[in-house]
């Protein structure tokens, strides 16, 4: 019979109201009955099994009714789950602090060693001070963080193939580039916020945790960059979880603007900015040195949102983080909960009280653009009036273009009028029709009707864009001398002399061009500005 070990440890999350308290993992391989005792010195209140197989037990006299555990699984169902839920056996809520006053929960973890290591089944999470924290969402934030010990150890175990004390070289902690921070431990040396278990359980919180874990929840170790600062690390989730978990980039949080209190000077009013594309954003604050709990500022909606924040019309557990007396700096944290795929967060906005005006930042003109050149394109072309954007404050670049927008971009940045007393010829749009007078003026300069009909509502393609600028800018593009190779236009393509110009100045550098693609509103202001740039040579 082959032989193999059977190793329990258990993990705790400590209470983190008020000053941090330090923890450790502890190995009760040889004390494996401490992991149920608790239970025996407490009555049954309640126990519910539901359909994710997890039995949930309360010793709490709060917890006392079939719906409030029913309620417990859902949430618990709400955080980000896959195979191993299958492995998680039982949830026990007891009434205070039996693992310690400080201590909110803890996993037991049991795993067997031999060809393979295995993660056991019938894992079981505490909850601590049941009778105090009588709410799903009082629970949320510990349950995931418990039920993050439970995930992040099956994929080190079952799929790194690593027991705990060799998860330093781990693929896990290349990509949380935990080489650089000498004080992280397996072994209960050191400090808890860095006990490698516990940070792969904040770090689940974060990536996979419920809406309700992530408000007003910020990592307890304040000096490590957020998951959400690491592209690294999403692609190692990416790798294991598959093409549902798309690594994105982070969102971005400012500070924009500060004064002084007008009712106490030692206070700052701070202005926050933040793009929060497509759904809301919680935004969560902590003192810079992470010694006490983080709380919920506020809800930022989908799209550009700037606000002012009064510390004087804000909670007492809130306003003294807007103190520069009693802090040296804050950390401010944006997070958006995803129902799939990877929870999305901002980079951590740190304010130097001693030197605020450092902290500020300039809002972008539109957030929704992250490549540089495109940047430059829109901005030019805002400050001429050429464009604008939404009334979110985004620009959307890559919305496909209809030619009646096209048009009006081409007509503003030249500066044409109709000329008087002429008549459209197309029959395909009339007076009173949306973008009639920008079609009207670019027929009448010969850009657009080349066959009779303007077509407003099409989007247009790259090839046609290419053909249309081509006619307005004709006496800024100089004559190729050569005819160049595409991949996907051959010479005889209606558009290829135009695509062919477009190229030998420079105004397109791609190949394949791809000319039946509809072009997008980024696409056409970087080939204006490119044209502006030579324009100007």
């Amino acid at each position: 019979m082959r032989k193999y070990a059977v190793i329990f440890l258990f993990f705790v999350m400590f209470l983190f109201g008020g000053k941090a308290a330090d923890a450790h993992v502890v190995d009760l391989t040889n004390k494996a009955q401490a992991q149920s005792s608790y239970e025996d010195f407490y009555p049954l209140i309640a126990r519910y099994k539901g359909a994710s197989g997890v039995t949930i037990e309360s010793y709490s006299t709060k917890w006392r009714t079939t719906a409030q555990l029913k309620a417990l699984e859902a949430e618990l169902l709400a955080n980000k789950h896959g195979p191993e839920l299958s492995l998680l056996g039982k949830i026990m809520i007891f009434p205070d602090y039996p693992a310690g006053e400080n201590v909110l929960g803890q996993y037991f973890a049991e795993y067997q060693i031999g060809k393979t290591l295995t993660l056991l089944p019938n894992r079981i999470i505490h909850l601590y001070g049941g009778n105090d924290f009588t709410t799903v969402e009082q629970m949320a934030t510990t349950l995931a963080h418990e039920y993050g010990h439970h995930f992040t150890y099956y994929y080190l175990i079952n799929k790194e193939q690593l027991q705990p004390s060799d998860w330093l070289r781990s693929k896990y902690a290349a990509a949380r580039e935990l080489f650089r921070y000498p004080s992280v431990h397996v072994n209960a040396s050191g400090a808890y916020e860095w006990s490698l278990p516990e940070i792969l359980a904040e770090d689940y919180v974060q990536l996979f945790g419920s809406s309700l874990a992530l408000k007003g929840h910020m990592q307890m170790n304040a000096a490590l960059p957020t998951p959400f600062e690491l592209p690294s690390e999403e692609a190692y989730w990416h790798d294991q979880l598959g093409s549902d978990y798309v690594v994105q980039s982070p969102l971005s949080l400012l500070l924009t603007g500060y004064s002084p209190n007008s009712l106490n000077a030692s206070y700052y009013n701070l202005r926050l900015y933040l793009y929060s594309p497509k759904t809301s954003a919680y935004v969560n604050a902590q003192d810079g040195n992470g010694r006490y709990a983080s709380v919920y500022l506020d809800t930022f909606s989908s799209g550009v949102s700037e606000k002012w924040y009064d510390p004087s019309k804000l909670s007492d557990d809130v306003s003294w983080l807007f103190q520069k007396d009693w802090n040296d700096s804050v950390l401010f944290r944006a997070v958006q909960h995803a129902q799939k795929g990877f929870n999305r967060g901002s980079t951590t906005l740190k304010v130097n009280y001693g030197n605020i005006a450092s902290s500020v930042s300039t809002r972008p003109l539109f957030p929704d653009i992250d490549d540089e050149e495109m940047k430059k394109a829109v901005q030019l072309l805002y400050e001429r009036g050429v464009v604008t954007g939404y009334s979110d404050g985004t620009f959307h670049p890559s919305e496909k273009l209809l030619r009646r927008h096209a048009a009006r971009m081409l007509v503003k940045e030249l500066g044409l009028t109709l000329p008087e007393g002429y008549k459209v010829k197309a029959t395909d749009i009339k007076a009173g029709d949306v973008g009639y007078e920008d079609m009207a003026i670019a027929e009448a300069y010969g850009l657009f009707g080349q066959g009779g009909k303007l077509r407003p509502n099409e989007y247009m393609t790259r090839a046609q864009m290419a053909a249309v600028l081509v006619r307005a800018y004709a006496n800024v593009y100089k004559k190729p001398t050569t005819n160049r190779s595409f991949i996907d236009v051959l010479p005889s393509f209606w558009a290829y002399d135009a695509i062919n110009t477009l190229a030998d100045n420079s105004i397109t550098i791609a190949n394949p061009f791809h000319p039946n693609d509809t072009v997008t509103r980024g696409q056409l202001a970087l080939f204006l500005k490119r044209t502006l740039d030579k324009k100007e040579q």
